[in-house]
């Protein structure tokens, strides 16, 4: 007989700068597709997505927020009931990768220790990249996050970034 499969909710956000690509990440996760097209997110999108893990299915509340500087007070609105996100930042972009700090701030001040990853996107644009993962690697373990190196125009460890992400909020709160 069959495992019974259990189901939960859950709602995870993605923080980070203004065109780091978590627009890219979520419509690679949601919809394995890229775009060039994206426009800059207003406030923050929301979107929805059911995985299977270990036999439970998890419908995913996808909180995407804008990454500029004037949404900033809308942010304790959005982290609201989150429980988990990825941090993300750019690896091309030295900017985005010093602005960390203050996105582990805004999370951990309304959410406390919730499960944060921490992702390295743009991968792929190897001959650019100014963040190399032995640095950010070195500033997960100082914030006690795990990394994950991502390409939201290849797909390469998109889908490993959310579901560890979501395997660590399970962990935390199981069903």
């Amino acid at each position: 007989m069959a495992e019974e499969e259990k189901e939960i909710k859950m709602k995870i956000c993605l923080l980070g700068d203004g065109g780091v690509g978590k627009t890219s990440l979520v419509y690679r996760f949601i919809q394995n597709r890229f775009s060039t097209d994206f426009k800059s997110t207003l406030g923050v999108n929301l979107l929805k997505h059911e995985v299977a893990i270990d036999h439970i299915r998890v419908t995913v509340q996808i909180w995407d927020l804008g990454g500029q500087d004037k949404y900033e007070g809308l942010r304790k609105l959005y982290l609201d009931g989150s429980q988990g996100a990825l941090l993300v930042f750019d690896k091309t972009n030295k900017k985005s990768y010093e602005n960390l700090e203050k996105w582990v701030r805004s999370f951990r001040d309304l959410r406390g220790g919730k499960p944060m990853l921490l992702i390295g996107n743009k991968l792929d644009l190897k001959e650019f990249i100014v963040i190399d993962d032995e640095t950010a690697e070195s500033y997960s373990k100082s914030h006690d996050l795990d990394y994950i190196s991502t390409s939201a125009k290849t797909g390469e460890k998109v889908e490993t970034a959310f579901t560890s992400l979501i395997k660590k909020i399970i962990e935390n709160n199981p069903p």
